[in-house]
């Protein structure tokens, strides 16, 4: 465990391989520039999560070679490890297995493309957790499913046999999670950059966005460039 560090974000992270990564956004991309952009979207999100105070932060990946990639991609304060095996299912199990060995209090998942994912609401979840008869942390995604999850223990029963990647994965771990006794409290609702429609939307999000602001760098600094080259986003510098 890093000294003075008790809560541990963990990443959700591929590899950004060509043909293997946010191949919903083709098209309108073309596969090399989803693998791109999803590399900004991973970086960016890191870069939200160490911001958190009180947090380290790593990734989980599914393969050695996912490992061997990202080992020259992530910032050197960011850890990883190898998923014991494929699937989502055993990417979250071992990430609370791993970080409560570590001796870490209190553990956190979240997806790898949350570029602009406001970082008060990580520290809401950081905060919430160490409150009175809150269990779990839970933040819905508008598709049904969740952006993150954290908790103090491992509650295998909230991944074992999920269908994932459908609407109906956050009602359906909350009512596992009701059956277990566990208390939740729910962060504010975010959204994915699964699909084009999503994508634009982002991108005029973020052609709101001053690119400087009081001296802090416009959001998700590391996918803007990305979606001005790709003329997604109009140079707004």
């Amino acid at each position: 465990m890093t000294a003075s560090k008790e809560a541990l974000i963990v990443v959700v992270a591929k590899a950004p391989q060509v043909g293997n990564v946010k191949t919903r956004l083709c098209p309108p991309l073309t596969h090399e520039q989803a693998a791109r952009l999803y590399t900004g979207f991973l970086l960016d999100t890191i870069e939200i999560a160490l911001g958190v105070p009180g947090c380290a932060v790593k990734a989980v990946c599914p393969t050695p070679h996912d490992a061997g990639q990202l080992a020259g991609l992530l910032p050197t304060e960011v850890g990883y490890f190898v998923q014991p095996a494929t699937g989502l299912t055993a990417a979250l199990s071992s990430s609370f297995e791993q970080g409560l060995t570590e001796g870490y209090k209190k553990i956190f998942c979240i997806s790898s493309d949350n570029p602009t994912l406001p970082a008060h609401y990580l520290q809401e979840a950081v905060e919430t957790l160490d409150r009175p008869g809150i269990d779990l942390v839970m933040g819905p995604s508008e598709d049904g499913g969740y952006y993150l999850i954290g908790a103090k223990k491992l509650y295998p029963e909230l991944f074992a046999d999920m269908v994932w990647s459908t609407d109906t994965v956050l009602s359906e771990t909350l009512v596992r999670a009701e059956k277990r006794g566990l208390r939740h409290h729910r962060l504010p609702l975010w959204y994915d950059l699964d699909t084009g429609q999503e994508l634009a939307r982002f991108a005029l999000e973020l052609a709101a966005a001053p690119a400087v602001s009081n001296g802090h760098r416009a959001p998700a600094p590391h996918t803007r460039p990305l979606l001005i080259e790709l003329e997604i986003l109009k140079d707004a510098r």
